[in-house]
């Protein structure tokens, strides 16, 4: 998903609405979010990070790894979730 395509589907929302995250959809929970990161913002001063040797940790090749990508950043459990959700949600 692209952040456009996040902002379109979240301008239909109630904007004072509060923001989850549902995951694991086989036994889910809700999660609060703790904020918004930019690969590039955290990537640079992981340690574990090897540019020079073709890739991350993880063994994934760099070009594939975008400092663009965004991500959600999961800042707690607040309770169990509903599986209905995937169902609901809007792609």
């Amino acid at each position: 998903m692209k952040v456009n395509e996040l902002i379109e589907m979240l301008e239909t929302q109630d904007p004072n609405a509060e923001v989850y995250l549902m995951s694991q959809q086989n036994w889910p929970f809700e999660h609060r979010i703790y904020g918004v990161a930019a690969r590039a913002d955290f990537t640079e001063e992981d340690e574990g990070f090897k540019p020079d040797e073709g890739g991350d940790r993880w063994g994934a090749a760099e070009e594939s790894l975008p400092g663009s990508d965004v991500f959600i950043v999961e800042g707690g459990q607040s309770r169990y979730g509903n599986k209905a959700a995937w169902d609901a949600a809007e792609r």
